[in-house]
């Protein structure tokens, strides 16, 4: 009787198929969509005199608490290249990506005048290097995180509708930062699948920062420009943003062909 329990046991288990792991090896590109924001701090413009003298109280009294940050969320879409190499369970990938973007950032002050001092600096591409590492089953979703370099195109503006000031526009700047995501993806056919992703974008400090003069009264007298931001012979005033990293976070959706 054992002999036959074990014989047919033997059986049953040569009869169970084996553990099918779902196949992600490849080359696959695609196309992507998403969105950028930035709930958090945006920081607030900071106003120092070049020379380093004290124009804390000028600054207040033109200013007092009328400062503000935002972050203009905005589109990403895209295209990506990447591979993936598989060892069992475990799939290895690098994936390139580059999108278009419509993200910006501001900082702004308001002034008794009233005058409006706004610096931004925005985004219109976003390439992206990466790598990432994902688990396999049975089952046609593949949960994934990934690491790597971005580069962002970052043009830097400034506006104002004083007359009573100069200033000088900043540089732009072509940053490098870094990325961090999340996702998983899914078969919708053998060679179709789809992608979730979220997405943490640090471009590093990127330039935030004019240089601004005022300008003496010619009736006689100082104005409230030339209060708070010196004149152009002492060097100024420099207006810089108090958030430095331009970093913002994103979700996507992408669509992939597997080669």
């Amino acid at each position: 009787m054992y002999r036959l329990l074990t014989a047919l046991t033997s059986a049953t288990l040569l009869a169970t198929p084996a553990f099918a792991i779902e196949q992600w090896e490849g080359l696959y590109t695609g196309v992507s969509i998403g969105v950028g924001f930035n709930p958090g701090d945006n920081g607030e413009l900071e106003f120092k005199r070049a020379d380093g003298s004290d124009n804390e109280a000028a600054i207040d009294a033109a200013f007092g608490d009328n400062f503000d940050g935002k972050f203009n969320a905005g589109s990403l879409t895209g295209v990506e290249l990447g591979y993936n190499l598989q060892q069992g369970q475990w799939v290895y990938g690098a994936e390139l990506s580059i999108a278009l973007a419509d993200l910006s950032q501001e900082q702004s002050a308001f002034s008794a005048t009233p005058a409006t001092y706004v610096e931004r600096r925005e985004i219109d591409t976003l390439s992206t290097l990466t790598a990432r590492i994902a688990y396999a089953t049975d089952s046609p979703f593949l949960p994934y995180v990934k690491l790597g370099a971005a580069y962002g195109d970052v043009d830097y503006s400034w506006q104002g509708n004083s007359g009573a000031f100069r200033g000088d526009n900043g540089d732009d700047d072509r940053n490098i930062g870094y990325l961090f995501g999340v996702g998983v993806e899914a078969k919708l056919t053998k060679q179709l699948s789809a992608a979730f992703e979220y997405q943490y974008i640090d471009l590093g400090d990127a330039d935030f920062s004019t240089n601004f003069s005022g300008e003496q009264s010619i009736i006689g007298g100082n104005n409230g420009a030339f209060n708070a931001f010196g004149d152009a012979a002492s060097g100024g005033t420099n207006a810089q943003g108090s958030d430095d990293d331009f970093d913002f976070q994103a979700v996507r959706v992408a669509l992939r062909y597997h080669f």
